[in-house]
């Protein structure tokens, strides 16, 4: 009888470890499906092409996928950014050689994919005649797309242009406004002398209502609202 006891106990003690086995294979396997998961997931994200995948392999060193990955993300997502970075590139001939033809074409992109960088670029070669011929009213019309999204540079262009009626009509109250916003936006050294200048030929209730504009501003996002004066 002691024997059966004894078998009993072997018995129900093999049957308990097998089942720990069992539970322990369980949660490891549960474990490693999680882990998977997530690798693939993360996979996925660095597989997209996007100007951050391509600036990640930009700052490494290999500047030919950079590019590449940037126009992959240009064909296949329309990436504003990327096509900003690509523009940069072709025009800055830092990691390729100068093409101005390849940059305005990715300039044009990124702008009108709303990217205010791309805006910025685009409407400086639109003002200073580089690759295209010189359009003051295409330069304002994209500086002041990258103003309206908040870019300090940029509002201080718009406002010069305004401020000298060139592409646009002559609104000194208007270029105040933008002075403001540049002055805001941290852009304050020549900002605050065109402020000084504006404000003697401006009237107090001008500058009022410049000021409320200025101090009511909303940055708006994307190209299709932003190039609309």
């Amino acid at each position: 009888m002691a024997e059966g006891v004894l078998a009993a106990r072997a018995a129900r003690q093999s049957e308990t470890t097998i089942m720990r086995l069992a539970l322990g294979f369980l949660v490891l396997a549960s474990i490693c499906f999680w882990a998977m998961a997530g690798h693939a997931a993360e996979a996925t994200t660095l597989a997209a092409p996007s100007e951050a995948s391509g600036e990640d392999l930009y700052k490494r060193g290999y500047y030919p996928e950079a590019l590449e990955e940037w126009k992959k993300a240009v064909d296949v997502r329309k990436d504003g950014g990327a096509a900003f970075r690509l523009g940069e590139e072709y025009f800055d001939a830092k990691v390729v050689q100068r093409d101005v033809a390849t940059a305005l074409k990715f300039y044009k992109f990124g702008a009108e994919h709303g990217d205010a960088r791309a805006q910025m670029d685009l409407g400086s070669l639109y003002d200073k005649g580089w690759g295209v011929t010189r359009d003051a009213a295409e330069a304002a019309k994209w500086y002041e797309a990258a103003a309206k999204q908040g870019m300090a540079e940029a509002q201080y262009n718009i406002a010069t242009m305004y401020e000298a009626g060139e592409g646009v009509g002559k609104d000194e109250k208007k270029a105040y406004m933008y002075f403001l916003l540049a002055v805001d936006a941290g852009f304050p050294q020549f900002a605050n002398k065109e402020l000084e200048t504006l404000s003697k030929s401006l009237s107090p209730e001008d500058i009022k209502q410049a000021t409320l504009l200025a101090r009511d501003f909303k940055p708006v996002v994307g190209a299709s609202e932003a190039a609309t004066r």
